[in-house]
C-alpha cells in the first residue's frame, strides 16, 4: 500500500480537525467492573472509588488516607472533601458522580482483575518488555525513557517546567492486542495506572495504587479477541515496569483515527493540584483531546504559572515554554488561563499575550485556541481584567487563525455562583465542581470543564478556522 501524503494547507487541516472531532470519544463510559460498596474498616488507597448506599448510588474517590475507612459513609454531592471518620486517621473522599442502574453492576462480559501480589510473571504469560518493544506502543503526549533500574520498564515525560526539571505524565500509551488478557507490572509507591479496554475503563479505581512491591495486575477476558488497550497514568508519575502477555499473543501499535498532534499550555488546571484529579488520566488536556479526537495531546502545564507569573520555581512562563511546544510540531495549539496573572495590570497582561501570539505565529501556522481564566469567586474583578486583556490581544490579531473563548463571559459562565450569577440567579455550580480551596476543580469538575471547552472548540471556534 502506498504512503499517503497529507496536504498541510490550513483548509486541509481544518477538514482533518473536523474529522477528528467526529472521531472523539466520551469521557464517562461504563466500567467493565463496577465500584464496590464503601465499607467501614476497609483499607483504602488514594485513587480508589467506592459507592455509597444511597439510591441512586453516589460514587466517591479517595483523596487521602490515614488508615482505614471510618464509621461515617460519605454522602456529600458538592466539591468538598470529607473524612469518613476522624481526620487523618480515616479516609478523605470527594464526590465523583451519581451512578446509573447499568453502570452500578459489573458488565456480564467483564474481565477478571487479579492483583497477584508477586513480582513474578504470571503463569501462562511471558514478558513483553515494553522498553525493548517500544516501537509497538503508541505513545500519546509524551516521550519515553527507560525506567531507572529496570531493563524492561518505561517512564513517560512531557517537558521541562524549568531548566533541569522534567514533568512526568502525558496522555498515556495505547496498543492493540489479540491476547486473552494482559498483565501489568506496576511500580511500587506510585498512584497506579488506569486501563481502558475498547474505550471503557476496566475499573473506575486506579489499579495498583501505592502498593508495597512491584506487583503484576492481570486483566483477563478469557477469550481471544482483538482489543484496544489504553493505559493512563497519574498527574505526578507515569511508569510501567513490565507488561506480560500469553505466549501465543501479540501487540501492535494503535494509531488514532485522524493522527494529529496537539499542545496544551496552561497552569495547575492542566498539571493538577492537591484537590484533584485523583483518577489516573483525568487531566484537563487529556480529556479535551479525547473529546475532540486528538489523542496525542501534549500537556505543558505548571501550577502557579501564567503569561507573566513564574510561580514559586521560578518556572518557565507560557512564552518561555514555547520552544518545547514547537519541538513537537503541533497541528493545533491550545492555551488555558491564567488566574495566576491576576496580580498584574491589564496592560502588562495584554502586552505579554501579544508577545506570545506573535512568537507562535512567527514559528508555525497551527491554529491557536485560547480558553481564558476560570471565573472564580476569589479576586473575581482581577480575573475579569486578565480576561479582558487576553481577549483584547486576540482581537488585535485578526485573520490569524487565533481564537479566544472567555470562560467569564460564556453564557452561562463556566463556573457560576453569587459573584457572577446576576443573569442566572437560579444557577450555582462553583460549589459543585470546585474544591475546598475555591480555586481548583475536583475530578468531576475537571470532566465538566473539559466538556465545556470541547463544545466551544467544536461549535464556536473550529468553524472559524480559515
Amino acid at each position: 500500500m502506498s504512503s499517503r501524503n497529507w496536504n498541510q494547507s490550513t483548509a486541509a487541516l481544518k477538514i482533518r480537525l473536523q474529522q477528528a472531532v467526529d472521531a472523539g470519544r466520551p469521557l464517562w463510559a461504563r466500567p467493565w467492573i463496577a465500584p464496590t460498596a464503601w465499607t467501614s474498616g476497609q483499607t483504602i488507597q488514594v485513587g480508589e472509588v467506592r459507592k455509597n448506599s444511597a439510591t441512586p448510588a453516589q460514587w466517591y474517590i479517595a483523596a487521602a488516607q490515614g488508615g482505614v475507612c471510618g464509621a461515617i459513609e460519605p454522602t456529600q454531592t458538592n466539591g468538598s472533601a470529607v473524612w469518613d471518620g476522624t481526620a487523618n486517621t480515616s479516609v478523605l473522599w470527594t464526590h465523583l458522580g451519581s451512578s446509573a442502574d447499568w453502570d452500578n453492576v459489573d458488565d456480564p462480559a467483564a474481565p477478571t482483575l487479579t492483583a497477584t501480589g508477586s513480582t513474578s510473571v504470571p503463569a501462562g504469560y511471558v514478558s513483553f518488555n515494553p522498553w525493548a518493544n517500544r516501537q509497538l506502543l503508541t505513545v500519546r503526549g509524551a516521550y519515553l525513557t527507560q525506567h531507572v533500574g529496570s531493563g524492561t520498564g518505561i517512564a513517560l515525560y512531557t517537558f521541562d517546567s524549568k531548566s533541569g526539571t522534567t514533568v512526568a505524565g502525558g496522555s498515556g500509551i495505547a496498543f492493540m492486542s489479540d491476547a486473552t488478557g494482559i498483565s501489568f507490572q506496576v511500580p511500587a509507591s506510585v498512584q497506579g495506572i488506569r486501563v481502558y479496554v475498547d474505550g471503557r475503563p476496566v475499573t473506575m479505581s486506579n489499579i495498583g495504587p501505592n502498593q508495597g512491591g512491584w506487583y503484576y495486575h492481570t486483566i483477563a477476558f478469557g477469550k481471544r479477541k482483538e482489543r484496544l488497550w489504553e493505559v493512563f497514568f497519574g498527574k505526578d508519575t507515569a511508569a510501567i515496569y513490565n507488561i506480560a502477555i500469553p505466549s501465543n499473543a501479540q501487540i501492535w501499535p494503535a494509531p488514532s483515527v485522524v493522527p494529529l498532534v496537539g499542545a496544551f499550555i496552561g497552569d495547575s488546571y492542566l498539571q493538577g493540584s492537591g484537590y484533584g484529579p485523583f483518577l489516573d488520566g483525568n487531566t484537563l488536556s487529556g480529556h479535551v483531546g479525547r473529546l475532540i479526537g486528538i489523542d496525542n495531546m501534549w500537556r505543558f502545564g505548571t501550577g502557579g504559572t501564567g503569561l507573566l507569573n513564574p510561580g514559586s520555581g521560578p518556572f518557565y512562563t507560557y512564552r518561555e515554554r514555547l520552544p518545547q511546544v514547537l519541538a513537537q510540531s503541533p497541528n493545533v495549539i491550545l492555551v488555558q488561563g491564567s488566574t495566576n496573572d491576576a496580580s498584574y495590570t491589564q496592560a502588562q497582561v495584554n502586552t505579554e499575550a501579544l508577545a506570545l501570539l506573535d512568537a507562535i505565529r512567527a514559528a508555525t501556522t497551527a491554529p491557536v485556541f485560547w480558553f481564558g481564566p476560570a471565573p472564580l469567586s476569589g479576586g473575581y474583578s482581577s480575573i475579569q481584567i486578565v480576561d479582558t486583556a487576553i481577549a483584547t490581544a486576540v482581537a488585535a490579531r485578526p485573520n490569524s487563525n487565533i481564537f479566544y473563548k472567555s470562560l467569564v463571559t460564556s453564557v452561562p459562565p463556566v463556573f457560576i455562583g453569587s459573584h457572577n450569577n446576576t443573569n442566572f440567579t437560579a444557577f450555582s455550580t462553583i460549589g459543585e465542581y470546585i474544591g475546598g480551596d475555591n480555586v481548583h476543580p475536583v475530578d468531576k469538575g475537571t470532566m465538566y470543564l473539559a466538556r465545556r471547552m470541547a463544545s466551544a472548540y467544536a461549535n464556536e471556534m473550529l468553524p472559524l478556522v480559515a
